[in-house]
């Protein structure tokens, strides 16, 4: 049975055939240095396909791509799927995502195609007291020109993105076709530095304050022990603590936000490649209050993690989806072409030692909402939305 490749593996040895010569001189250097193991391997395998393409490719290339294809595909063809290559616009991107405050109009966008051929950005979420929510955004409006222009005419992706970025206090115009109303309106904005808001919370009747964590980064333990407090001091008897769609982040924001939930012990352990373990445990200090955690498939890493230690704690009700089972963390490495390789660095085990690896986290009570449900997740209203109902339910039970 031949060996399947992927299409993004195949465009990555595609590409390492077209290497510049000076790659070539520094393998041969290598070579001279380590003829032997793995690695030589690999950069005769370069070697020779550049060798090829020298004297046979017609085609044209920038080097910049060769090199993000290639590392690329080296990272995937370490066959870990949370083991990556972030590209230098793309860190960069990242790097702004989760600083403490970004300069823009607060949207994270796709790109979208009509049955017709035209594009759009489709507007993917909205960053809390940004421009844009300010503006009056919504979820899944379409953003179909900027400053007069349309998508199209502005070229790629990139391109039309880069046309919606500037610096703080100019202005944009954006021509955006509402999801509520399907009319088409054009939206000033003044660009902004704004703060990275990452939790919020408000009180939900009888008594229940829902906290939702959008994903763990520097200023998320912050913010939730602000959120924590101002819901204990508006009189919440029962907690929800909401982690859909939250992809994860930093250990230490997992830690802070889960100690003053937990009774004394440990919270999380990780081992790296040496076998070396670090341990993180919490004090005796806890918040004795009723509680229930809601997760679905795209809960990752830290938030499967959030919900197994008070799960195994028998400190709060799971309810909602599967999760994906993440089991190991990552470690950025800045790399001299100004991207960054994201690398799986430790295996990390629930309070109880469990690794969820393949296994992920098993809901109390398994709640799926509908394709279509699903498909306007941000715009449901409390009751259409089945989970967080259920999550409800459970606490008046």
């Amino acid at each position: 049975m031949k060996r399947q490749i992927s299409l993004r593996k195949a465009l990555a040895v595609g590409l390492l055939a077209a290497f510049a010569c000076s790659m070539v001189t520094g393998l041969a250097v290598y070579r001279a240095v380590h003829p032997d193991g793995q690695l030589g391997e690999l950069y005769d395998a370069v070697k020779e396909v550049n060798a090829i393409a020298e004297q046979h490719f017609v085609g044209e290339y920038e080097t910049e791509d060769l090199i993000d294809y290639t590392l690329a595909g080296y990272a995937e063809g370490l066959g870990d799927r949370w083991t990556s290559y972030m590209t230098p616009e793309y860190y960069a991107s990242y790097q702004d995502s989760t600083a403490d405050t970004t300069v823009g109009i607060g949207v994270t966008v796709s790109y979208a195609e009509r049955e017709d051929g035209s594009h759009y950005l489709l507007v993917e979420s909205i960053a809390h007291a940004s421009p844009a929510e300010k503006a009056g955004f919504g979820y899944y409006d379409e953003i179909v020109s900027v400053n007069g222009t349309s998508i199209d005419a502005l070229g790629t992706y990139e391109d039309a993105v880069e046309a919606v970025r500037g610096d703080a206090g100019e202005d944009v115009t954006l021509g955006v076709r509402r999801y509520a109303t399907g009319k088409e309106e054009a939206i000033t904005v003044t660009r902004a530095e704004y703060d990275q808001i990452h939790v919020i919370s408000r009180m939900l009747d009888n008594h229940i304050g829902y906290i939702c964590i959008e994903r763990f980064t520097d200023q998320t333990d912050e913010q939730f022990r602000e959120a924590l407090d101002s819901v204990m001091e508006q009189g919440a008897e029962r907690l929800i603590f909401d982690l859909r769609n939250n992809p994860g982040g930093q250990l230490t924001a997992l830690v802070n936000c889960l100690d003053p939930l937990l009774p004394e012990g440990d919270i999380i352990s990780l081992k790296d490649k040496q076998g070396k373990e670090s341990r993180y445990t919490s004090d005796a200090e806890e918040v004795g209050l009723p509680m229930a955690v809601i997760v679905n498939e795209d809960s990752y890493s830290a938030a499967e993690f959030f919900a197994a230690a008070l799960q195994e704690y028998g400190k709060a009700e799971v309810v909602g989806e599967k999760t994906v089972g993440k089991g190991y963390s990552q470690q950025g490495f800045p790399l001299s072409n100004g991207g960054c390789l994201n690398l799986s660095t430790n295996c990390y085990y629930t309070p109880k030692g469990v690794s969820l690896i393949g296994k992920g986290v098993t809901p109390d009570q398994e709640v799926e909402l509908s394709e279509e449900k699903t498909e306007r997740f941000h715009v449901l209203s409390d009751k259409e939305d089945d989970q967080l109902q259920a999550a409800i339910s459970v606490l008046a039970s």
